[in-house]
């Protein structure tokens, strides 16, 4: 077993995955569970009631897995998150940081003593010059993560983007292409994610999710949010069911999203001189019916939702969910879980 787990801190639901590599170096699965959690944004208020009741929601958590790690990886809302990939001259590894903190300035937000700024290298070419994608985060966010975990007894060895996370799901299962489009549905927020050589290009959050989705079914066709809910997960936007009232009551959400999609794309080929190959689902919204089929109308590109669990062993559990069809609800906590697997 590793001697770590990831963990999905989500808006409505807590998501743990615990991961290793047997002899041959095959990817196991250890854990795996969720949980639901207070449905608000538990960061950003400000008396620590919801944060309380986010630890014993995964304390009662483990202990359900019989999780016996002490370390975890986790992730912060891209939301929350500010990013960009950024061109370099040559340097050395010590003086990146350095260069990262002057660029920083330009499209960083908050005063630079009041975050912290990780990077990774993208690309180095033959004549030195980096690409390198750069990450900040509010410290006191990072903070209240730190905090949280420390309250549960927990070492967090590692706070990352979700869209890192990610990017270990797609690398290991999904074909590798020239361009792809990730798009990460979460309740309040979905993540956008440009992947191009395995490596991130670009992210951006749009606020919809599928809260956005079901409260539109819920305006639309005058129903409370838990049958809206219902009638989302079974109807989508399938046009021949209920007469297509689902879809109608979708479509204003859904050519949001979409447009938002179609920027994403355009960006990308204009920053790689090539078109979007695949756009891959993943989250909560990801397995909506007949959403993959709308958007490949709609975009002109094949979609696919991904299945992070396709090349890992989970023999030996007895599973709480099946992983062919609400595998993608996992995809983040199973990028965190990858970290050091691949």
């Amino acid at each position: 077993m590793s001697d770590f787990f990831g963990i999905d801190v989500g808006v409505g639901t807590t998501k743990i995955v615990a991961l290793s590599k047997d002899a041959n170096g095959g990817i196991i699965l250890d854990a795996i569970g969720e949980t639901k959690s207070p449905r608000v944004e538990w960061t950003k208020e400000s008396k620590g009631k919801q944060a309380n009741q986010v630890a014993d929601s995964i304390k009662g958590l483990i202990a359900d897995l019989r999780i016996k790690q002490k370390q975890v990886v986790a992730t912060l809302p891209e939301d929350e998150v500010v990013s960009r990939l950024i061109n370099l001259p040559p340097l050395k590894e010590s003086e990146i940081r350095d260069a990262l903190k002057f660029e920083a300035e330009t499209f960083v937000p908050y005063p630079l003593d009041q975050v912290s700024i990780d990077y990774e290298i993208v690309e180095q070419d033959e004549g030195g010059r980096l690409s390198v994608f750069a990450i900040a985060a509010r410290n006191d966010l990072i903070q209240t993560y730190v905090k949280l975990f420390k309250s549960l007894g927990l070492e967090l060895i590692a706070l990352e983007s979700p869209a890192i996370a990610m990017k270990r799901v797609v690398n290991l299962n999904v074909p590798q292409v020239s361009g792809v489009i990730v798009v990460d549905m979460g309740e309040k927020y979905s993540d956008i994610i440009g992947m191009s050589g395995g490596n991130i290009r670009f992210t951006r959050s749009m606020s919809v999710g599928g809260e956005s989705l079901t409260r539109s079914i819920s305006i639309n066709l005058s129903l409370d949010m838990d049958s809206a809910e219902e009638y989302k997960k079974a109807y989508g936007m399938k046009e021949m069911e209920l007469e297509g009232k689902i879809k109608a009551a979708l479509t204003p959400v859904f050519s949001s999203m979409a447009e938002e999609i179609r920027r994403a794309m355009t960006l990308f080929a204009e920053e790689r001189g090539r078109a979007v190959d695949i756009l891959v689902l993943s989250g909560g919204g990801a397995n909506l019916p007949g959403l993959a089929e709308e958007l490949t109308r709609t975009l002109g590109v094949e979609v696919q939702v991904v299945q992070p669990f396709l090349k890992v062993d989970s023999s030996k559990l007895n599973l709480p969910v099946n992983l062919n069809s609400e595998g993608c609800r996992f995809s983040i906590a199973v990028g965190s879980a990858l970290r050091g697997l691949i």
